[in-house]
């Protein structure tokens, strides 16, 4: 393959560059009025050439202003960086010289297994990782929040994107749902509540709480966080049996006799850390983000105010609300008796409040309706089943097709049985 091709990189001399680059910020220098936000950079080898494979463009490293902190004006691409042998050039003193950088409480241990993650990240599922830096933005403020009410490593706002992908309606084929991948009786330890019309597994806030929670409990039990991780995915049960078989208390001890999926887990959470701190180091840009469903803002709703009203006033359709509302399921507010908050546009915030009393009024007109409705509609007459009866008898004699009576009364079959209740009125 061509030179252009290939990211002619360097260990030795990316050390020496990333090196020279913190000396300079323990040692003041002088600068010109035009050089006073570049020391904030972290500078890229400039010989460096990054080439995309979605063009021929081939975007030198000092086209890109790679730095940790989001500025005003934030550089955005769909480019995808491609890298020679597929392969993220960092080895165990590149990843444990930008590591030491950063203040973190889970420990960060380099091997091949969390090579081979970085590799997969940073390759294969780079398109996925642009995205998940830029959802980050508006996802880990309302994570970090929550973990410092916990007094939790702040860094275990990472473990969310190898869970869910920032997606609160993720789900998996086992039946765990939402950004923390919570399955039913999971939740319901933690006291999320789910019915027909809410599944709190899907609430941002309520699920992270749910997961700083689980998570504490796991490391007070095993003090040691990667154990703690590994507990979280398989559960406590599974882990305590790998340290019976291994004698083992330490992850990396007890690795041979855990789940597969645990296995790569914890790898994946060290890889991924990696990545979301250190992407910029290898010309990766944050992706481009439709902002709409993420600029969103709580609004107080006091008890009966109808949800299809709502949408209506701030000139949106049913699904549109419910897809910035998650843990909602169906197009009913839930009836708490302290109101309900409720996520809007932050564009809506202004209007929805300037219309109270409108909302108000015509939840109320809705109510009462509805109340009118369900009144004049005939109420479903019933039958018990004698001993004899079937459902060609049972049809024959309420007037009514076998059809409607098995569709009505949700029988698949055509079995019956003495003093069932059947409906034979709609």
């Amino acid at each position: 393959m061509k030179e252009n091709n290939r990211i002619e990189m360097n260990y030795f001399e990316l050390m020496k560059k990333y090196l020279l680059i913190h000396l300079l910020f323990l040692f003041p220098v002088v600068l010109n009025a035009s050089d006073k936000d570049s020391n904030a950079s972290i500078l890229v080898n400039k010989d460096i050439q990054f080439k995309s494979l979605n063009s021929n463009h081939i975007i030198a490293a000092d086209e890109i202003n790679v730095t940790h902190n989001p500025l005003p004006e934030k550089l955005y691409s769909t480019e995808i960086i491609s890298f020679e042998s597929n392969k993220i050039p960092v080895n165990y003193e590149l990843f444990k010289c930008h590591v030491n950088t950063l203040d973190l409480e889970v420990q960060m241990d380099y091997n091949s297994l969390v090579k081979r993650q970085i590799d997969f990240f940073g390759v294969k599922w780079q398109s996925k990782l642009k995205q998940m830096i830029s959802k980050s933005e508006y996802f880990f403020p309302i994570y970090e929040e929550i973990l410092n009410t916990y007094d939790m490593p702040i860094e275990l706002k990472y473990l969310s994107i190898i869970e869910s992908g920032l997606n609160p309606f993720a789900g998996s084929h086992v039946g765990a749902i939402g950004p923390w991948q919570f399955m039913p009786a999971t939740a319901r330890i933690f006291n999320l509540k789910m019915n027909s019309s809410i599944d709190e597994r899907r609430s941002i806030e309520k699920s992270t709480h749910a997961a700083c929670i689980y998570l504490k409990q796991m490391f007070n039990q095993y003090d040691d966080w990667l154990v703690a991780l590994a507990a979280y995915n398989c559960g406590p049960g599974n882990v305590r049996k790998a340290m019976r078989y291994s004698g083992k208390k330490d992850f990396w001890g007890i690795y041979n006799y855990l789940p597969r999926e645990t296995q790569n887990y914890v790898p994946k959470y060290i890889a991924m850390t990696y990545m979301m701190n250190f992407y910029g180091e290898y010309g990766i840009i944050p992706a481009p983000l439709d902002t709409y469903e993420y600029d969103i803002v709580n609004v107080y709703c006091r008890k009966g105010l109808d949800f299809t009203i709502i949408a209506n006033k701030l000139s949106m359709n049913t699904q549109e609300l419910l897809k910035l509302n998650p843990e909602i399921k169906s197009i009913n507010i839930p009836q708490n008796s302290d109101g309900y908050f409720l996520n809007i546009p932050n564009e809506k915030y202004e209007e929805f409040y300037n219309c109270q009393n409108e909302l108000v009024i015509e939840s109320e007109e809705r109510a009462e309706q509805i109340r009118l409705e369900e009144a004049r509609r005939p109420k479903p007459k019933y039958y018990y089943v004698k001993k004899g009866d079937c459902l060609p008898i049972i049809a024959r004699k309420f007037g009514i097709s076998v059809y409607q009576l098995k569709s009505w009364n949700r029988i698949k079959g055509s079995l019956i049985y003495p003093k069932q209740r059947l409906i034979i009125s709609n």
